[in-house]
């Protein structure tokens, strides 16, 4: 029977479009007036989907020409505001692996857990480059808005193109983005002085396929196939991942203990000068200025209107540009390190 097949294992589908389909599925039978409201529902939740992947675009092409205008090739190092124009990035958290890894796995390896690393990624989609972060295990404190924040916090003033205007997209995670201690940043920036604007963007749940899942299927591929047995091996992978150099990594902290990206307790940080945002999951556009210290202009959708709110509990008090106390590394459990010599050393 040449044309029956199988369904295609998919990820990260949308709840709003699986319950909209369902429930025409099951109206064959039920009024027409019953059929067009449903039909109509779906319709405005694509229609509202459609508008925020044409602002993702759209903010994408003229970062395109920007870079194209500008003569800029490759992500580097620039001073805050040093370059007068307005630039996008996405970010995102990858799928961890694990390492030692090889494509010929022992099989008794199928049922252990080897050594943890996580990937962070920021891309800048004009050029197109990423630079992901390689968190060991022992480094990570968590996926929570201080790791977050640290990270691009760290991009951009190591990678960053200098941009007065920055424009930012990512996923509805409320652990990791869409809380109130990544708006505090991104106003802190505003305040001082790293940024003149910045606007924060969020597309809706199950439609946020973009960029920096590109750039991490493509050091999947890579891993996949290559033999890795340490942190730097899985660097050398995310830079040979692409011929043109789309991908660079950028450990967090090296094997013997170097911390290269350090993470900042910014959320205690944030709490003496700031007060949380109310209603935070249902807006989708947050932009920021420097005209309008502490003051955040946000809009639900692109097409509702935009509304303001004052952030800073005390307009006099400003916050500085030292910025919080660095955390300590919190290291691996004594169980997990007896873990990886008894289980993992054997097989490599």
């Amino acid at each position: 029977m040449p044309y029956i097949v199988r369904t295609r294992p998919l990820t990260d589908l949308c709840w709003d479009c699986q319950r909209n389909n369902e429930a025409l599925y099951r109206s064959a039978n039920l009024p027409d007036s019953i059929k067009s409201a449903k039909v109509l529902q779906q319709q405005q939740h694509l229609i509202l989907v459609q508008e925020e992947r044409s602002i993702y675009n759209s903010m994408v092409h003229d970062a395109k020409l920007t870079v194209a205008a500008a003569g800029i090739e490759t992500l580097g190092h620039n001073q805050p505001c040093s370059n007068d124009f307005a630039m996008h990035y996405s970010f995102d958290f990858a799928q961890q692996v694990h390492f030692p890894s090889s494509p010929l796995q022992p099989g008794p390896m199928y049922f252990l857990v080897p050594r943890k690393c996580g990937i962070f990624g920021v891309c800048c989609e004009a050029l197109p480059q990423q630079v992901n972060y390689l968190i060991d295990e022992g480094m990570c404190t968590s996926k929570g808005s201080n790791a977050v924040i640290s990270y691009l916090h760290h991009f951009f003033g190591t990678w960053g193109l200098g941009e007065t205007a920055l424009h930012l997209h990512c996923d509805n995670c409320s652990g990791q983005n869409k809380n109130k201690f990544m708006l505090w940043y991104l106003c802190w920036r505003v305040i001082c002085k790293l940024h003149q604007s910045a606007s924060l963007n969020f597309m809706i749940s199950g439609h946020t396929k973009f960029a920096p899942d590109w750039c991490f299927g493509l050091l999947k591929q890579r891993y996949r196939r290559s033999e890795v047995s340490t942190l730097a091996d899985i660097a050398d992978v995310v830079n040979s991942s692409t011929v043109v150099g789309i991908n660079h990594a950028e450990i967090v902290r090296t094997e013997n203990g170097q911390v290269n990206v350090p993470t900042f307790d910014w959320q205690m940080y944030f709490h003496t000068f700031f007060r949380p945002f109310p209603g935070i999951k249902a807006v989708h556009h947050f932009r920021f200025s420097a005209d309008f210290p502490g003051v955040v202009f946000h809009k639900a959708t692109p097409s509702s209107e935009e509304e303001s709110f004052q952030m800073l509990r005390d307009a006099n008090s400003m916050p500085s540009s030292i910025g919080p106390a660095q955390l300590a590394p919190p290291g691996l459990p004594i169980d997990r390190q007896w873990y990886l010599y008894h289980k993992i050393r054997d097989y490599y």
